[in-house]
């Protein structure tokens, strides 16, 4: 079967569906589907027997803040698999596949892979389990080892960061390291002013020609400079697949002394994009800034819209300024060099204060209480700071709603252009900020932006 055909399928709601799940423990893997289903002699597993267990559909909720959550699997139990709640299932994955029922198993689709929570439920009939998706795995902590002297981990730098603080490594050497990854420069300074020293880039560290007059600070260049490198380094560090990254090519840095997390450094790069990222169904990452539709992909119709299950859900008022900060100062200096107050105020005045700001205001009649926004971005480029800033006041120049729907669609996903011919929305094109679907059902639960 094509990719074309299959999406044919899906596009005809009437069709039978088959849900075949596989279920990982520690000692092997289970097969059930919610009707009995196996798999044909030609197949690449051969005879393979999915039992008719399943007794519901699994939902299957997508966001753009990051979440997506499944519904509990809940297994009958005639007490040919109550031993089951004795296996090991928590952490090991759940892979769930879509096709028809005549179908031969190798043209099943994989709808969703996710972990397996353990089991919720296990009485007289039913067995349940929990189930969580991949982007579990990006809150592991990132460990990059141990400063001297318990000062604490190495710091994590991705990009271009602006006076980071260097921490001393050795006693015998004016050495000092300040990024756990390797660099491509740094630049050291006392109280603010350029000392001489030697680098060693594979370890992110410098060596000082001349002991320090007050405090160490570096500027550091790391490889990973743009949005997209930044995510796709974290997706690499995990093991996770890319399915989508559309980011602008920013220069960007992040800077993080402590103990961090991948879901922390995605959600870091996005605050200030205007972007969101999330772990799709399949396990990929998906990465992207927030737009605002004007060209439909889709059109949904009345006809399709479940009785009276459209309404106005939220309005957010236009935005009659924006301050978005940026060109973040990692170690604010109370003493400068008086070389650097006398040759470079401007520069002085940077080492001093936290932020750079890049300020703009539009008129927004109609609206006395709108908002003057402020956000905080990885940004380190005042050009990059000021389209940025206009594109999201650009954004935010009309008043924008969101929109509850429950609708009769084939899949849909999360991003995509949509325009509603509802009275109510009147054709207006919005975009998919949500998405809660069964496989197994018909109706897909929305929730547009517009």
């Amino acid at each position: 079967m094509t990719d074309a055909q299959y999406e044919n399928w899906l596009a005809d709601l009437s069709a039978p569906r088959v849900l075949l799940v596989e279920l990982h423990h520690a000692d092997g893997v289970e097969y059930v589907a919610n009707a009995p289903y196996i798999s044909k002699p030609s197949d690449s597993a051969p005879n393979r027997i999915y039992d008719d267990l399943l007794a519901s559909a699994v939902d299957i909720s997508t966001r753009i803040d990051g979440l997506i959550g499944f519904g509990e699997l809940s297994l009958i139990d005639d007490g040919e698999i109550t031993h089951w709640a004795q296996r090991a299932w928590q952490g090991h994955p759940i892979r769930l596949y879509l096709g028809g029922p005549d179908w031969s198993l190798d043209d099943f689709r994989l709808l969703a892979r996710g972990r397996n929570d353990g089991i919720s439920e296990a009485k007289r009939g039913v067995l349940t389990f929990l189930m969580s998706d991949e982007s579990s795995v990006l809150d592991e902590q990132i460990d990059t080892g141990e400063l001297p002297d318990e000062a604490g981990a190495v710091p994590l730098v991705l990009g271009y960061v602006f006076n980071a603080p260097a921490y001393r490594v050795a006693t015998e050497t004016l050495t000092y390291r300040a990024s756990y990854l390797p660099v491509t420069a740094i630049s050291a300074k006392d109280n603010g002013n350029l000392v001489s020293h030697t680098t060693d880039a594979t370890a992110g560290s410098v060596e000082l020609a001349a002991p320090l007059v007050g405090t160490i600070t570096v500027d550091i260049e790391e490889p990973h400079k743009t949005p997209a490198l930044v995510a796709t380094w974290v997706a690499d560090h995990y093991g996770i697949t890319v399915g989508d990254i559309d980011l602008p090519g920013y220069l960007v840095g992040l800077h993080y002394s402590g103990a961090t997390t991948g879901s922390q450094i995605l959600s870091d790069l996005c605050a200030g994009l205007g972007a969101y990222w999330y772990i799709n169904a399949l396990g990929e990452l998906i990465v992207r800034q927030h737009k605002a539709a004007d060209t439909a992909e889709l059109m949904l119709f009345a006809d399709d819209i479940v009785y009276d299950q459209i309404s106005l859900s939220e309005t957010e008022s236009p935005w009659r300024g924006l301050t978005l900060r940026w060109g973040r100062n990692l170690a604010p200096l109370t003493t400068v060099a008086a070389v650097v107050d006398d040759e470079t105020p401007a520069l002085a005045s940077r080492l001093r204060r936290e932020f750079q700001e890049s300020r703009a205001t539009q008129t927004v009649d109609g609206y006395p209480l709108a908002e003057n926004a402020e956000r905080d971005s990885v940004i380190q480029d005042a050009a990059d700071a000021a389209t940025e800033r206009d594109r999201l006041l650009a954004l935010r120049s009309v008043r924008r709603e969101l929109w509850r729907i429950e609708a009769f669609l084939p899949p849909v996903e999360i991003g995509q252009a949509i325009a509603v011919d509802h009275p109510r929305l009147a054709g207006r094109v919005g975009r998919i900020v949500s998405i809660a679907r069964s496989p197994t059902r018909s109706t897909t639960a929305l929730e547009v932006w517009v």
